[in-house]
């Protein structure tokens, strides 16, 4: 089992346009952090990492409680969006491999069936 999990909800017929909207579909028990969590994604891309220990300054900045900034990079990590290195938060590329995962593997299910 892997160390982190969580759970996204995908609707096949919802058009997805912007970040916003997939931090819905992770937040969707709480929809009111996705924009905490798009508020931390944007912080990160700004400062390119985020030291960890910094918590208590970043949970002031983005206006969040201690529970909510926990849930809300806790998700973040869980889902594949961020991972800590050298005690620094960073975007990571583990979501998009698992998506693109995903998606060939039921690719190939799509091209077998139409043959």
């Amino acid at each position: 089992m892997a160390k982190y999990e969580t759970t996204l909800r995908i609707k096949s017929r919802e058009r997805t346009p912007d970040l916003l909207t997939i931090l819905e579909n992770l937040y969707y028990r709480k929809p009111e952090n996705a924009k905490l969590a798009q508020k931390f994604i944007y912080m990160i891309v700004e400062r390119k990492r985020i030291p960890s220990k910094e918590w208590e300054q970043l949970q002031k900045e983005l206006g969040a409680t201690h529970q909510e900034y926990y849930t809300t990079v806790s998700k973040l990590r869980d889902a594949g969006f961020i991972t800590k290195v050298d005690s620094e938060w960073i975007l990571s590329e583990q979501f998009t491999n698992r998506c693109t995962e995903m998606s060939d593997i039921w690719g190939s299910f799509i091209k077998r069936w139409k043959a």
